[in-house]
């Protein structure tokens, strides 16, 4: 027995080295700052972890509060993290010895003891007994289950982190179909006054020419400008309906009418300038990519671990007696103790091919990982120079929509006292509607380019967060 305790001590002791590489966080080469970045704002220091409501649209809120409860993907996504949750308390399960207790109670009976020539007890004959049994248990020398333990830690976080990366997305998705929807809810609206211009120049074309002072040629073309209308109207109402169902999709319900704001009521919010570290710190896509490459380095070890000797316990302790009287104050006493050794002798290749598929598994991750790094400062850098850039336009189209809304009213009035003919105001009108037109598009990619900003920064933080380790146990356990 001393021999068995000193074994596991030195077990214990040689426990501490695991076979395989540790993992060290690859060097990346980040930029000091982004390109668009405005040098007159203040580096970024707290984003609100519910950003939606910086738009300031009390349904926009409701919508992505109600999609982050309901959406079907992000059910599924934490079903995904439980589902690794339960592998993960397997491997580290392993680390200790498992131990089940037993108990049972055998009786017999014998009759006709003497016949047959055969000298038996006869009567009945009861056996008690009880006993705690070591499952083969795997004695850690060389690392392997505790590399295999940190590589399903590794997958768990790995997990957590792309749950949190959907989270984003999702609550970025609703935001950007709620301005969509309400961008062609004011080019509905636009539409539809359009066509009422358009009819009521339709009826003075039809008035000039029963007095004969225009073509019918004119006449015909007014018509026709009044279908197109209508089409235009018909298209638009269309495009509501497609992105209604993407909406709902996103939010989990049945088909249902969607309530928007008017775009011109929804706040664009400012956000405070960004340092490529932040991004590198806080977006839980990255950290996601790391806790993969932590489980493929893990893997190395546990593959590697091969090549060492395997060495496993199994026993029992346990009492017994015939009589139950007996069985607590005066049992005989059971014991058995089964240690083995497993040691690879010639695997034909088939331990060096496995390391090999796990280093070659751990060099693809690694170039994912600083892949998905390069692909966030990219993002970033796009997502701050779209937004000044939509900002920019909104200004150019604001001072265009006016001028030109100004000069359809004077044509409509020249036209009506017949000093410019129909074409002359009809180019102008069009002028008029692809300038109305093209304001709302440039508010809705300012406020798109926002949403994508947000999300391209990791969605919320504060200043000295990194990505929050998950709660390892499911709600309710």
């Amino acid at each position: 027995m001393n021999r068995i305790s000193l074994s596991l001590i030195l077990a214990g002791l040689l426990g501490g080295c695991a076979i395989g590489p540790d993992y060290v966080r690859p060097e990346v080469t980040a930029p000091e700052t982004f390109i668009y970045n405005d040098v007159n704002k203040t580096n970024i220091t707290t984003i609100d972890t519910q950003w939606w409501k910086q738009f300031n649209d009390p349904e926009l809120t409701r919508s992505v509060e109600s999609a982050l409860s309901a959406n079907y993907d992000l059910q599924a996504s934490q079903a995904s993290v439980d589902a690794i949750l339960g592998k993960f308390d397997q491997a580290k399960s392993y680390l200790y010895p498992q131990i089940n207790a037993n108990g049972s109670l055998d009786r017999k009976s014998v009759d006709n003891a003497t016949s047959g020539g055969y000298q038996l007890r006869e009567g009945i004959t009861s056996t008690y007994a009880s006993s705690l049994s070591l499952v083969s248990y795997e004695i850690d020398l060389f690392g392997k289950v505790r590399r295999a333990n940190e590589a399903a830690r590794a997958t768990l976080l790995s997990t957590e982190y792309a749950s949190q990366t959907l989270k984003i997305s999702i609550a970025s998705n609703v935001a950007a179909s709620y301005i969509k929807l309400s961008s062609i809810q004011g080019q509905i609206d636009l539409a539809r006054e359009n066509l009422s211009v358009t009819q009521e120049i339709a009826h003075l074309n039809e008035f000039k020419y029963k007095h004969g002072v225009i073509a019918e040629s004119v006449l015909l073309q007014s018509l026709s400008e009044v279908e197109s209308a209508k089409a235009t109207l018909s298209q638009l109402e269309a495009a509501k309906i497609s992105e209604e169902s993407t909406f709902n999709l996103l939010l989990g319900r049945n088909p249902s009418k969607v309530a928007v704001s008017d775009l011109n009521a929804i706040l664009l919010p400012d956000v405070p300038a960004a340092l490529p570290s932040d991004v590198l710190n806080k977006r839980p896509d990255i950290a996601s990519a790391e806790q993969n490459l932590i489980a493929a380095n893990a893997q190395i070890g546990v593959a590697r671990a091969a090549y060492f000797p395997s060495i496993k316990l199994t026993g029992m302790l346990g009492i017994q007696s015939m009589e139950l009287s007996n069985f607590v104050s005066n049992p005989a006493k059971i014991w058995e103790l089964t240690p083995s050794v497993s040691i690879p002798v010639f695997s034909a290749g088939l331990i060096s091919g496995q390391i090999k598929t796990a280093e070659a598994d751990r060099n693809q991750t690694l170039a994912v990982y600083k892949k998905t790094i390069v692909s966030a400062f990219n993002d970033t850098d796009n997502a701050i120079g779209q937004t000044a850039k939509a900002k920019e336009q909104i200004t150019y189209q604001t001072a265009r929509t006016a001028a030109i809304q100004k000069a359809l009213m004077q044509s409509k009035l020249r036209y009506q006292v017949g000093t410019i003919a129909y074409s002359d105001m009809l180019l102008v009108q069009q002028q008029w509607l692809q300038a109305s037109q093209q304001l709302l598009i440039a508010k809705q990619n300012a406020l798109t380019s926002t949403i994508a900003l947000y999300k391209a920064l990791g969605g919320g933080w504060n200043q000295n967060q990194t990505p929050p380790l998950p709660n390892l146990l499911p709600a309710g356990r």
